[in-house]
């Protein structure tokens, strides 16, 4: 191919070509005809009788001077009779991943201990692969030893050099020695500090590739370093770790890596897609949040389209297992529109009569949360969820837009069982402190004695702090509810104390205007140490007595409020209960999704992707990263399928099995190349 004036590659540097060969031979692609030398790249035999997709870097000539680029098939080599290639979409690229450090010619980067203290963040050096695999066969690599602080770091200072605005990934081959757990990456800002990614290493004794996305910080400019830590917070002087190939392209982390399930999101548009969209899936699609705000700081929110007309027009969200509201029966979703409307809320789909209120979006032009309670509707058969912007009306001639978000079913307010550590929808996990960050401590434990009137499995453990100077040190917990003092002003707990003391409850945070935001500190004494008893609280006798409708969502515990111990002092709590209720049957909530692993191949894929064991999914879909579908394959009875993927853009993608009823059983991830 002649070019007339000498080829650009100062950005599209990466020539692509697809080319189907009748034998396996080396290709040579050669770019000359300028006043440069020639730049010659070979590429290796690949499969024959097959179409197959050449990238080749011709980033170095980027300030040479060539005319014309040329393609020898099986080059320097007699044909045999019968060779033929085809080629096909010749087209300059850019490069999608650009190498910053490979040590081959020693460090391109200033890597050093953190501020040259050797002691402190040990010492590097550039040296040869100790252990060349199919990952890294480089020949040589960056070698970090570790000092003797926590999380010693070495460095490398090149500001003005760090630019992640079009390519915000950092990948980075790293050996690591058996028992290593994670690396983190540091991007130092000179104006917002550091910004940390940490991944998980896999394979400890070999080089693996690991993968840092640093795309939610794309907004920043002036950086100024870039820092790894091996295995943080872990103090081990001495010990080796190697580095090599840092490059840098467009980020193909998946964003909902790793995140688990939590069935009582319905759909957040980010990384909780729980349920499938029935009516209405094509109705709706994922973008960026067009108002964020402290009551909607989402990133991502789903745009429904509302078509004029079609006045019972609905979205929908499939539960083929039926749903649970023994507990999450709160129904609720954001809304943002420029126009007031009513919004039918709908269960349906069962074998139980429909259900349905209807509650008015009335903040034009702000973020809203709409909220139906479905507590009477537990124990029915329900198995879809419904939602009709703007139900029953018209509005002809103009298509309505409605952004949402948050969709979930929230937990009911207390009336019964707050606390008891068995079930999740009633364990408190996170407890703050007070005066200061470090002035107690709390734990998830196994029950230290499971006898008399406390017999369960798990309990709460409270450390009450000696280094503390306040005798009122204390912690306390937001509930994902308010506690409904309708029922009862009365609470009771049991306690497992090492000594006869105090305990003071307080119930803090009502979310209705104008009640008192505290019932002053309430204690108790308990009377019995070392087994279990129940105390109770009369919060009508309080300090500040508290009305029916405070809406108290904070609970507050201030263990021994007169004195501060002399040596840290270790207490159990369990069965937080209101009134006469109990939490022995206080076990209801969503189950999680339990789902098979697809057994896809290859991945990362180019073009063909073979799935195979479809076990009992007819149907498979693929979700883009933001969760837009991007596909629908129907496979009926089929164990194996093979997925033409080719088409799709580079980057990250959920393959989902659902069953011919729409029930989703199994998933898997694959990255385009």
């Amino acid at each position: 191919i002649d070019y007339q004036n000498p080829i650009d590659l100062s950005v599209k540097n990466q020539f692509q070509a697809k080319i189907w060969s009748s034998r396996a031979v080396p290709i040579l692609f050669k770019l000359e005809g300028g006043l440069s030398a020639p730049k010659e790249v070979w590429v290796d035999p690949t499969a024959a009788g097959q179409w197959v997709e050449y990238s080749v870097d011709f980033s170095s000539e980027a300030l040479n001077n060539h005319r014309k680029i040329v393609i020898f098939f099986n080059g320097g080599n007699d044909p045999e009779p019968g060779d033929i290639f085809y080629v096909d979409d010749f087209r300059w690229g850019e490069q999608t991943e650009v190498v910053i450090d490979d040590f081959e010619n020693g460090a391109f980067l200033p890597w050093e201990p953190l501020d040259q203290q050797t002691v402190l963040h040990g010492s590097f050096e550039v040296v040869a692969n100790p252990a060349p695999d199919a990952v890294n066969d480089s020949d040589n690599t960056g070698k970090y030893t570790k000092g003797s602080a926590i999380f010693s770091t070495v460095t490398a200072v090149a500001p003005g050099f760090i630019n992640i605005s079009q390519r915000p990934q950092f990948n980075l081959d790293v050996w690591a020695p058996a028992g290593s757990v994670n690396v983190a990456m540091q991007l130092e800002s000179a104006s917002q500090g550091n910004k940390e990614i940490t991944r998980d290493l896999t394979n400890p004794g070999n080089w693996e590739t690991v993968s840092f996305d640093f795309s939610e910080f794309q907004n920043i400019t002036d950086w100024v370093s870039i820092n790894l830590i091996f295995n943080p917070g872990v103090a081990e002087s001495g010990a080796m770790f190697f580095f090599d190939n840092l490059r840098q392209g467009a980020s193909t982390v998946d964003a909902c890596e790793g995140v688990v399930p939590i069935p009582n999101i319905i759909d957040d548009f980010e990384c909780q897609r729980n349920y499938t969209i029935g009516a209405g899936a094509s109705q709706i699609e994922t973008i960026i949040n067009p108002l964020q705000t402290v009551l909607n700081a989402s990133t991502q929110v789903g745009r429904y389209e509302d078509y004029p007309m079609e006045p019972w027009s609905a979205l929908c969200f499939e539960f083929p297992d039926g749903i649970d509201l023994s507990v999450f029966n709160q129904l609720s979703l954001m809304v943002l529109a420029d126009q007031e409307a009513p919004f039918l809320f709908k269960l349906e789909g069962g074998s139980s009569p429909a259900a349905e209120f209807t509650v008015d979006y009335t903040n034009v032009g702000e973020w809203q949360r709409l909220t139906v309670d479905f507590s009477n509707q537990a124990g029915m058969d329900h198995r879809r969820v419904c939602f009709f912007p703007n139900a029953g009306n018209d509005h002809p001639g103009v298509t309505e837009i409605y952004h949402l978000d948050n969709i979930t079913f929230a937990q009911a307010p207390f009336t019964s069982c707050i606390m008891n550590f068995e079930s999740p929808a009633f364990t408190s996990n996170t407890w703050l402190y007070f005066p200061s960050d470090d002035a107690g401590d709390f734990e998830l434990v196994d029950n230290p004695d499971p006898t008399g009137i406390n017999t369960s499995a798990k309990v709460g453990k409270a450390v009450e702090k000696s280094t503390t100077d306040q005798p009122w040190q204390g912690m306390y917990t937001d509930l994902p509810a308010y506690i409904d003092l309708n029922i009862s002003k009365v609470l009771k707990m049991k306690v497992w104390s090492p000594k006869e003391t105090t305990l003071t409850m307080k119930l803090e945070n009502p979310a209705t205007p104008g009640a008192p935001g505290s019932s002053g500190d309430f204690t108790v004494p308990i009377e019995t140490a070392n087994e279990w008893v129940e105390l109770s609280w009369n919060f009508e006798a309080a300090p500040n007595p508290l009305p029916d409708d405070g809406n108290y969502r904070r609970v507050t515990l201030i263990w021994d409020i007169e004195n501060i111990p002399t040596s840290d002092v270790t207490y159990f709590f369990d069965d937080l209960i209101l009134g006469d209720g109990s939490c022995a049957s206080s076990v209801g909530v969503f189950e999680t999704p339990k789902l098979e692993t697809l057994n896809i191949a290859p991945n990362p894929v180019s073009d063909v992707l073979m799935v195979n064991n479809l076990g009992q999914a007819a149907r498979l879909d693929i979700y883009g990263i933001l969760g837009n579908r991007v596909a629908t394959v129907w496979t009926g009875t089929d164990q194996q399928v093979a997925l033409q993927v080719g088409q799709l853009q580079a980057g990250v993608y959920t393959l989902a099995g659902y069953t011919k009823d729409g029930r989703l059983v199994s998933n898997a991830k694959f990255v385009k190349q």
